[in-house]
């Protein structure tokens, strides 16, 4: 089977030691030519090191697009005919901004794509321009480029997609605390149908320890093909299957970007950042706790009222509790006993009710009578829009499963005000556990509930990971929602729309 042939260069980086840097980098690029390399990275900020306090701090570690490191790299790829990609602190030669800058040679040694951090370092860099592409045509395809947190920032990865990369090449300064990166960029792979190959950095800077570092190869369907650290420099490779006609394959993208709602995402372009209160500006609920309970039981044994009232156990005092029921065929009593059950203790309820010819979508609310309309789990309603409801001091939005692809999904809902994406799925699979935390980076909490299994998920805070409760068939899932905590939303904006919502991938 043909393959394109990687190289990462997983580097130890020295603060301030531009010299040493550029000589071992330059060393392992050579390795990689000698060893048949078709396109070799390094990591992020590779010649410098990382943490700085100024412009004046960095500037004399900064380097134009003719500077040494280019050079020397240039003579590399014409001598062993690879594409190079490499990490640097730029100086812009009119301006003299600075930039964290991703730059990739072609074999000829001529820069294909420069490519400047969007989410970049406050203290010196100048974020780049989301409109600027950072995406490059090779003999396999075309390939995209990020560094290091900006694959954290979901529409990042999905408008390199949208422009046609088959492969994302992440440079990375990561360092193995927190939030895991190869949970990270799993999801990224997996949410995008695309290869993702990541080089991170070892050694250690002034402010982080990455001698446990990990860098990471991921294929379109979220299957690890190479995850390595090493204390010491370090050249790991992998080969990546093109298809017969030596291309990277597409088909796993343009599945994914074909299942877009476009009716359903435009809110994410709303920019809400002079917003402190949401719940007036989007008359939200006001905040307090919500007690998430998912049933995961494929029957009700006995009183369904009682069920529900086990499986929640003891909520806090002051908070409104929702039931959500795993997609199942429900009885007639069911649904009478589920409604008898909220109007005597004022909880909600919605599930969905699966039968031989269709699928209905219930909403008990213990007041009115149960609200149901037409519902496909794993597709959505067809023309009409995904559903919101007011849930005590909740707004809580229900959508289809494969809306955990589509992260524009989910921060469109949090723009509005959401604070709980309800997911109804056929099944639990490792892929849908991973995407409903990863959502929760787009500023919502979320739930997903199927009969062999249920996850409910916070937002995480700062960088850390997402708080997590699992359960498993015939059990329950619970989690106080405090939606104090999820109106308070931080958005990335620095993202090319006008690609997001085009239309379909190149």
């Amino acid at each position: 089977m043909p393959s394109l042939k990687l190289a990462l260069i997983h580097s130890a980086v020295d603060h301030k030691q531009p010299e040493a840097n550029r000589e071992n980098l330059l060393r392992l690029f050579r390795e990689a030519g000698e060893k048949g390399a078709q396109l070799a990275v390094g990591p992020e900020l590779s010649i410098s090191g990382y943490s700085f306090n100024s412009h004046q701090d960095m500037a004399p570690y900064a380097e134009t697009a003719d500077g040494p490191t280019l050079t020397a790299l240039a003579d590399l790829c014409r001598t062993y005919g690879f594409y190079a990609g490499i990490g640097l602190a730029e100086q812009d030669a009119q301006t003299g901004i600075l930039y964290n800058s991703a730059f990739v040679l072609d074999p000829n040694g001529a820069v294909v794509c420069r490519y400047r951090k969007i989410n970049a370092e406050c203290r010196w860099a100048c974020p780049g321009d989301p409109r600027e592409n950072n995406t490059f045509d090779t003999p396999w395809g075309r390939i995209g480029v990020l560094i290091c947190s900006d694959s954290y920032h979901s529409l990042m990865p999905r408008v390199t997609a949208l422009r046609g990369a088959n492969l994302l090449v992440v440079l990375a300064n990561w360092p193995p605390t927190g939030l895991d990166p190869l949970e990270i960029w799993r999801a990224r792979a997996l949410e995008n149908g695309i290869y993702v190959a990541s080089c991170n950095r070892t050694g250690q800077d002034v402010l982080m320890d990455c001698r446990q570092a990990p860098s990471a190869v991921f294929s379109a369907h979220g299957t690890t093909l190479l995850n390595k650290h090493a204390r010491t420099s370090k050249l790991m490779r992998a080969n990546l299957p093109l298809n017969d006609a030596g291309q990277l394959k597409s088909g796993q993208r343009l599945k994914r970007m074909a299942t877009r709602r476009f009716e359903d995402i435009h809110a994410c372009y709303r920019n809400l950042a002079e917003s402190a209160d949401l719940t007036s500006l989007l008359q939200l609920p006001p905040p307090g706790d919500l007690q998430i309970c998912c049933h995961c039981a494929d029957t009700l044994t006995g009183a369904a009222g009682e069920v529900l009232q086990a499986a929640a156990g003891e909520p806090k005092a002051s908070a409104d509790v929702l039931h959500i029921l795993a997609a199942k065929q429900y009885s007639d009593s069911d649904l009478v006993e589920i409604q008898h059950h909220c109007a005597a203790t004022g909880q909600k309820a919605t599930l969905c009710r699966l039968s031989d010819s269709a699928s209905a979508l219930y909403w008990f609310d213990g007041e009115t009578a149960p609200q149901s309309m037409p519902w496909n789990i794993l597709h959505g309603m067809g023309a009409a829009s995904f559903p919101c409801f007011d849930c005590g001091p909740a707004r809580l939005h229900i959508i289809p499963f494969k809306a955990l692809y589509h992260p524009e999904m989910a921060l469109a809902s949090a723009k509005q005000g959401c604070d709980l994406a309800v997911v109804f799925s056929h099944s639990f699979t490792d892929g849908a556990r991973l995407l409903g935390g990863a959502r929760t980076i787009d500023n919502l909490a979320v739930a997903v509930c199927s009969p062999e299994g249920a996850g409910i998920w916070m937002t995480p805070a700062g960088h850390q990971r997402w708080e997590e409760v699992v359960a498993g068939p015939e059990e329950s899932a619970r989690f106080l929602l405090d939606t104090n905590r999820t109106r308070k939303k931080r958005f990335q904006d620095r993202i090319d729309f006008a690609t997001l919502l085009h239309g379909a991938a190149a």
